[in-house]
């Protein structure tokens, strides 16, 4: 560390010096009858000279050791010795997702990142450049000064949005290798959460790193920083759920609103969730969470909501601070509407009644659909004028229709209408299948079949994207496997439409049809009934789909209606990362601004052409949005939407040991998850192994063994006076 001081080595001849110069010259006295003595006096300065050189060498020794421990010297230094202040490229990966906000000892992880940041700043010279970037944001190739640096770090905050790491490093690499300055180095500051990586692939730029290591002085070492607690002692309220059940508000009644409180950590949680509507807190209640658990809470909006007017709905978790704040509350945006008006066909009304008890169970409560039932021989004449009032259609194992009744549901989902048609024992396949239906339903019928003993079951989803099964497609599956079939209808051909359920042989159980128009219309056909009988030697017994003992029938029911109903794209509440997609009013729009949560920040969007959807990519700030669109005659119409955190920033997972090297490489990285080993760690990529404690070690072993020579060479015999040097002599050579 200090090569000048390396050259007080030198000062190890200072005890040859002195022997030379300072040993006194013998002084001759004439006694023949001392021969004897002489004789001796020979034998012993022949010993005394080896002593005295094992004493010159301790000593030169000795003093060329605390010159070196002076000095500092490292061992594996990527630092010239002599160069304490190398012209640095330095790398700064930022993780500002929103678990970095969780809060130590009253300091945000990012803050604290911020801090070892700049400490590293400190450390090295002002002609040094700083390649700074975050998971929000791409990193600049032109690198900043230390001073610039700093500014830049200070103004870093958490974002709702964010890239894998990955990413970031990887353009930080190549800035870091394409810089000149003869040090290189890389650090990463994360909580090492699992939702700030894609760890399905190594970091983005090791194998150019690798390549540069195979150079001289081309090595970039790489430090990643672990910030805040370990997963397992982490401790967090959050709200992981706001919902209206049905999917649909009401107009007239009230509204239930439901939230999803979880503890995360090993302590149950005492809170207080406060229920807000439109601006104004409407009710709290105590909950205990028990550790690791969650529990779920209702609120009841007032009645008579306004229709067409966009609600905004928060759950609070209050009482106790909290380390995360960012997920104490979650939003929700919803449009109150009249409840939409279902109409259900069959011959008899048992094949009717489990749609209309799955859509509106208790006609006397809040009421998200209205249920009619008809029979299909009056449909034509009893609905002619009327029958696009209704959001949907189900036409349940009726036997037939008429043409006249034909041509009315053709005309009714040309013009945006949806009908479900569930195929059952009393259909005949030649009136499904006339001219009418073939320009109607997805497929014709072929022949009912008996399903085998080992395939007896619902397969799976065939397309889990399909709005109509939304985010609960891997948990339906798994009841599918176990859901009885006994019977279904062989399909000829389903060149007009595509499969999104199958049965467990591969046949298809659900078929889809849509028409493209001014409103889409579509036509959901079933290959089995969409009722059970309780007797399985029953006839019409085909399969358990309505059964109570599975949730699968109610919700897939309650989610068909608003997607033939077309509200499903309607979605007005949205995860960070979503794009943005809101329906705008018929008519063109001449201008649009869009208003951040803040209320006060508006930006200016592109009005999209007539008939099509207003776009948003990825707004960034969570809470509430609010949009305003001007049509023709400076006609405004308010838009709103929610914006939420995703679950897994709350459900905090850590990456393991193994994850950072399949992302970062066995040998590619050092690991540091405190300051103490932060700063161990950076000395040694800097510096290297400092051996000065040895050389210290080594010193008091030399200065031990120093005095028990001298003690040993010079020490008198007991028995009198040993012949040898004198004592001006030996003081000399001391």
């Amino acid at each position: 560390m200090h090569a000048g001081l390396a050259a007080g080595a030198a000062l190890a001849a200072i005890p040859v010096l002195l022997h030379l110069f300072m040993r006194p010259t013998p002084k001759h006295v004439v006694f023949p009858a001392l021969r004897l003595i002489r004789e001796r006096q020979k034998r012993s300065k022949k010993k005394m000279r080896i002593k005295n050189w094992l004493l010159l060498a301790a000593r030169m020794l000795l003093l060329a050791l605390m010159a070196l421990a002076l000095a500092r010297p490292r061992l594996h230094s990527q630092t010239p010795l002599g160069d304490d202040s190398v012209p640095t490229a330095m790398g700064l990966v930022f993780d500002t997702s929103l678990s970095m906000s969780y809060k130590q000892n009253d300091k945000t992880l990012l803050d604290q990142a911020k801090e070892r940041a700049l400490e590293l700043i400190d450390r090295v010279p002002d002609s040094s450049l700083i390649f700074a970037a975050d998971s929000a944001s791409p990193a600049s190739k032109a690198g900043r000064s230390p001073a610039s640096a700093r500014q830049w770090i200070k103004e870093l905050t958490v974002r709702a949005v964010n890239r894998p790491l990955n990413v970031a490093m990887g353009e930080v690499y190549e800035a870091v290798l394409e810089c000149d300055r003869p040090r290189r180095e890389v650090y990463v500051l994360s909580d090492l959460a699992k939702t700030s990586w894609d760890v399905s692939r190594p970091a983005e730029g090791l194998d150019k790193v690798a390549k540069a290591a195979e150079k001289p002085g081309g090595k970039v070492a790489t430090v990643v920083l672990r910030l805040g607690p370990a997963a397992a002692e982490r401790q967090n309220v959050s709200i992981d759920e706001i919902a209206i059940p049905s999917g649909v508000a009401s107009t007239g009644d009230p509204v239930e609103v439901r939230g999803l409180v979880r503890s995360h950590g090993a302590k149950p949680a005492s809170r207080i969730v406060e229920f807000h509507l439109d601006g104004v807190k409407k009710g709290q209640k105590p909950v205990e969470v028990p550790a690791g658990g969650q529990v779920e809470v209702q609120f009841l909006t007032p009645p008579r909501l306004k229709e067409g007017e966009v609600h905004r709905a928060e759950l609070r978790v209050v009482g106790a601070p909290d380390p995360l704040a960012f997920d104490d509350v979650r939003f929700l945006s919803f449009q109150a509407r009249p409840p939409l008006k279902v109409l259900i066909a069959s011959d008899l009304d048992v094949d009717a009644e489990f749609v209309a008890l799955a859509l509106d169970p208790d006609p006397g409560a809040s009421r998200a659909y209205q249920v009619e039932r008809a029979r299909a021989s009056e449909l034509a004449a009893k609905y002619r004028d009327t029958l696009k009032d209704f959001a949907a259609v189900f036409l349940l194992d009726v036997r037939e229709l008429d043409p006249t009744a034909w041509g009315l549901l053709n005309a009714y989902v040309h013009e945006g209408g949806g009908l479900v048609v569930g195929a059952g024992p009393r259909c005949l396949a030649e009136n499904y299948n006339g001219p009418i239906p073939a320009q109607l339903l997805p497929a014709q019928l072929d022949a009912p079949v008996a399903t085998a003993p080992k395939t007896a079951t619902f397969g799976q989803v065939a397309d889990v994207t399909h709005p109509l099964f939304g985010r609960y497609a891997e948990e339906i599956d798994p009841q599918l496997a176990v859901m009885p079939v006994y019977k279904y209808w062989r399909l000829k051909t389903a060149e007009a439409g595509r499969t999104l359920m199958t049965f467990a042989d591969g046949a298809p159980a659900l078929v889809e049809r849509t028409f493209q128009g001014a409103r889409a219309g579509r036509v959901l056909l079933w290959t089995t009934p969409l009722a059970r009988r309780p007797r399985r030697s029953d006839p019409a017994a085909w399969n358990e789909l309505p059964n109570l003992s599975y949730w699968v029938f109610p919700v897939v029911m309650n989610l068909t209606v608003p997607y033939l109903a077309g509200s499903t794209g309607e979605k007005l509440v949205f995860e960070a990362g979503d794009d943005v997609t809101l329906s705008m009013a018929p008519g063109a729009a001449s201008d649009v601004r869009i208003i951040g949560p803040d209320g006060k920040t508006a930006e200016a969007a592109t009005p999209p052409p007539p008939g099509e959807p207003l776009r948003i990519a990825a707004p960034q700030f969570l809470g509430h949005w609010t949009v305003v669109a001007t049509g023709p005659g400076d006609a405004k119409k308010t838009l709103g939407f929610s914006l939420n955190p995703t679950v897994d920033e709350s459900t905090f997972s850590e990456l393991e040991k193994t994850d950072l090297d399949a992302l970062l490489g066995k040998d590619g990285y050092a690991l540091a998850v405190d300051d103490k080993t932060f700063n161990r760690v950076t000395d040694l990529i800097r510096v290297g192994h400092e051996i000065f404690p040895w050389i210290m070690f080594l010193i008091l072993i030399l200065v031990t063994a120093e005095n028990y020579l001298a003690n040993t060479f010079y020490k008198e015999p007991t028995g009198g006076p040993a012949p040898g040097p004198s004592p001006d002599a030996a003081q000399a050579a001391a």
